[in-house]
């Protein structure tokens, strides 16, 4: 079926490209597709009810009965250790509490995905971005491949589960919902699908809204034969409103300087590490809906990125180029993207990646 959230137009290397409009996090559920479910998320969007940060407010506000220590942890750290305290057989009272929260999520996610299958007038209403070959889209689907690390391990199970008791309460045809845990392994795959080369040591970095991911891959006769995770960065300047435009560019400078940096001390450790000169192709998975090297100017922390050039991944690739003495290629990728990369020519599927907010891919996307 045709796929009214990609770009058709033929860009200069042929690839299409997600529209803005995509996004389901500002779905609004102005009707509940079924009530005794979860009444009280009625008329919110989905960033409102549905987000990794509200799963942290939930351990926080609960971690008495859950038993869970709070002192010392990084707070992005409680989603996982509310699925190890789900899976904890030894503390029944603070497991079936974990359990109890993490199906409420669960609810909440099939009450969306309901919502999106049945493409009701209350909600289309309410979308005013989307018209009718949309929801169409949505209502032809039949699988959901969900990655992230809200949909990893028991957490993606239990939620899984509860998608499924949703639709069958109101007795309609459910998605097949596939998961698939390795996440920042299925992110990584999809972006070095991307690189042409076919040897060599190649860096593959991840910017994300609350992290950088950084890796690199070993190809070998045109195959990936390693794929290498380094520890992971803090995202930087992730604030989307600037009270000046003064500001914008001071942080957009600040954020570029650090992004820049971050690659050029990957490429490094991967040079260290395998002692072989990286590959020139750079390939990058980005938090923003980005088309032929230029980002978004509205969406996410890196729209600032914009108010340095037009084109962002030039901008990137020139000043690596002079700190690492080679011309550097980067190839910016929309995250979502990134990871249905993995699963390409997959018929009728969306991936839906759960973390800080719904990130969303089309394994149909022709990215050449």
């Amino acid at each position: 079926m045709d796929n009214p959230f990609l770009n058709k137009p033929k860009y200069p290397n042929g690839s299409e490209y997600l529209t803005s409009v995509c996004s389901v996090n500002r779905i609004r559920l102005a009707k509940l597709p079924v009530y005794g479910v979860d009444d009280e998320i009625e008329g919110r969007t989905v960033k409102e009810f549905f987000s990794a940060k509200l799963v942290i407010e939930a351990v926080k506000n609960n971690a008495g009965g859950l038993h869970i220590a709070l002192e010392g942890v990084n707070e992005k750290k409680l989603p996982l250790l509310l699925a190890r305290k789900a899976a904890d057989d030894s503390d029944k009272e603070g497991s079936a509490l974990a359990r109890q929260m993490i199906m409420r999520f669960g609810d909440r996610l099939g009450l969306l995905l309901l919502a999106l299958r049945l493409g009701e007038p209350e909600n289309r209403a309410a979308r005013a971005d989307w018209d009718a070959a949309h929801w169409e889209y949505w209502a032809k689907v039949e699988d959901i491949i969900l990655v992230g690390g809200l949909a990893s391990g028991l957490f993606g199970e239990l939620m899984r589960e509860r998608v499924n008791a949703v639709f069958e309460k109101r007795g309609a045809r459910p998605y097949n919902i596939l998961l698939y845990d390795n996440a920042a392994q299925v992110g990584v795959l999809g972006c070095a699908s991307c690189i042409k080369q076919r040897d060599g040591v190649f860096v593959v970095m991840d910017f994300g809204q609350t992290v950088i991911k950084r890796s690199f891959v070993v190809k070998r006769g045109g195959e990936i034969t390693e794929v290498h995770t380094l520890d992971s960065i803090p995202s930087k300047n992730m604030e989307w409103e600037m009270p000046s435009e003064e500001e914008k560019l001071r942080q957009a400078k600040e954020l570029n300087a650090y992004l820049v940096s971050a690659v050029e001390k990957t490429f490094c450790e991967a040079k260290r590490r395998t002692n072989e000169r990286p590959g020139v192709e750079v390939v990058i998975s980005i938090a923003s809906y980005t088309v032929d090297g230029t980002l978004n100017d509205s969406r996410s922390g890196y729209a600032k990125l914009c108010a340095l050039g037009s084109n962002y991944a030039e901008l990137l690739a020139w000043e690596l180029s002079g700190r690492l003495r080679c011309d550097i290629d980067v190839r910016l990728i929309h995250d979502g993207t990134a990871v249905a990369l993995n699963f390409r020519n997959r018929k009728n599927t969306v991936c839906l990646s759960v973390g800080s907010y719904f990130g969303i891919g089309f394994p149909e996307t022709r990215v050449v």
